[in-house]
């Protein structure tokens, strides 16, 4: 699988094309903004996107689903716990000084039971709530798509709405720190890191 990083937005976003090597079927993950740039590398990499995946709902992951969605006629699969999140994307950005006015349109709200795939590529889904209620990774084997939950160095924060500390630091121990410490963890902000480099040396959540 070929995993493509675009950095967008004020935020300095990590929005990310995953492509099936073989089938060159794609998946949009994290579109917080600058749409006609991602659809544009979609199409210089020769990628058929067929669907666009948040890992949650807040604005500078989703700030141009609606866009991308109009133009590819795609569906949009998220949890449904950062659904309210999603519903009040307008006063998110107004928040910010920006302006959104329409809401994407949720065509699937997906959970730890499921499966998804593209291509030849599939994944499991791991609820890790605490940044945000609705908060996701999707693994493929030792490559987890993180979201704002770890960073290198650093967690997501949990002073916004539906934030909460003590949950993000349980998912952090219970949902990624049990995978193998090589697993690459491709952040929503800044550069990847390992679950064996932030379990042993990250100074928000560690195992001592």
């Amino acid at each position: 699988m070929q995993i493509e990083v675009l950095t967008v937005s004020p935020f300095a976003q990590n929005a990310r094309i995953l492509v099936c090597e073989k089938t060159k079927k794609a998946v949009i993950v994290d579109p917080g903004d600058e749409a006609q740039r991602i659809i544009k590398r979609a199409e210089t990499l020769g990628a058929e996107v067929a669907y666009i995946w948040a890992t949650h709902g807040h604005i500078d992951h989703v700030g141009v689903v609606h866009e991308i969605q109009e133009q590819l006629k795609v569906p949009f699969y998220m949890h449904k716990d950062d659904e309210e999140m999603l519903n009040s994307l307008p006063i998110q950005a107004k928040h910010f000084g920006l302006e959104i006015n329409d809401v994407p349109k949720v065509d699937r709200f997906i959970d730890e039971s499921d499966t998804l795939s593209f291509g030849e590529c599939s994944c499991s889904i791991l609820h890790i709530p605490g940044h945000s209620p609705g908060s996701v990774g999707f693994l493929f084997g030792k490559d987890l798509i993180g979201g704002d939950a770890l960073f290198a160095g650093s967690i997501g924060r949990t002073d916004l709405p539906g934030g909460c500390f003590q949950t993000l630091r349980k998912s952090i121990l219970e949902k990624l720190y049990t995978l193998p410490e090589d697993t690459v963890v491709h952040t929503g902000h800044g550069p990847n890191t390992t679950i064996g480099r932030e379990k042993y040396h990250n100074h928000f959540v560690r195992v001592t």
